[in-house]
């Protein structure tokens, strides 16, 4: 059997070695208020168990077969699942969604599996743990789907852009690094839901990036080696009136 610190000593040291900074979560935006309030994000598991009235889980059927992981994607959103997301029933009058910046280190909890494309890809049976797991997903061609990893491909993004790590749930709000939302005005909207829920707003690091909204916008920069441009949304003194 082997050693439990060996393992965590392996997978410190295969993240450390790759370029990404941050995982990506995302979640309809009318969840923000709920989450802030419970201190977590939870599981789709834990959240039908538990609060099912209150929480709208992403995907309710979790197909790769981990319904107590929360997905994650690296350094960027999976924008195409994304897209697949905000088109079902329950969300169709609900058109606004939030990327919520996670800690990186959350790819080393003992039970993160990882995936070189939509962890639902073949019912999750490409899902793996382990180093070699991580290591894989920047490898020069992708699996399952064999996609070529260009020469100018973003350092920081898996080869393939769907690409998930299943992380062991609940994540507490302090791995939570920042919140990345379409627009200023979505921003001064939810930044004014969570003033009059009396929440605060102002735990959070807000960020404006549309073309990380956009699913050919953010493959091409990604493709092409062009950081998308994230600018941080400061409120101003009439919002926190």
């Amino acid at each position: 059997m082997r050693n439990p610190h060996l393992d965590l000593a392996e997978m410190a040291a295969a993240a450390a070695a790759l370029p990404f900074t941050r995982l990506i979560h995302f979640t309809p935006a009318r969840n923000l208020s709920h989450i802030l309030r419970d201190g977590q994000l939870r599981s789709s598991k834990d959240l039908a168990d538990n609060v099912p009235t209150v929480f709208s889980p992403t995907d309710l059927e979790r197909y790769d077969g981990h319904p107590d992981h929360l997905c994650c994607s690296f350094e960027y959103p999976n924008a195409f699942y994304r897209h697949v997301a905000q088109r079902k029933g329950q969300f169709i009058n609900y058109p606004d969604w939030i990327h919520v910046i996670l800690d990186r280190d959350l790819v080393l909890r003992p039970g993160a599996l990882f995936s070189g494309s939509n962890a639902a890809t073949g019912g999750g049976s490409y899902l793996r743990a382990g180093a070699d797991a991580l290591r894989d997903l920047w490898a020069s061609a992708s699996v399952p789907r064999g996609l070529i990893r260009r020469a100018t491909h973003l350092p920081a993004a898996p080869s393939d852009l769907q690409a998930e790590v299943l992380v062991p749930g609940p994540v507490p709000l302090s791995a939570v690094l920042g919140i990345i939302v379409a627009s200023e005005s979505v921003a001064r909207e939810q930044y004014g839901i969570l003033r009059r829920v009396h929440m605060n707003p102002d735990q959070l690091a807000w960020k404006v990036a549309p073309v990380l909204y956009n699913k050919q916008e953010l493959t091409t920069h990604i493709h092409l080696g062009r950081t998308p441009i994230e600018t941080p949304w400061i409120p101003t003194a009439a919002d926190r009136a």
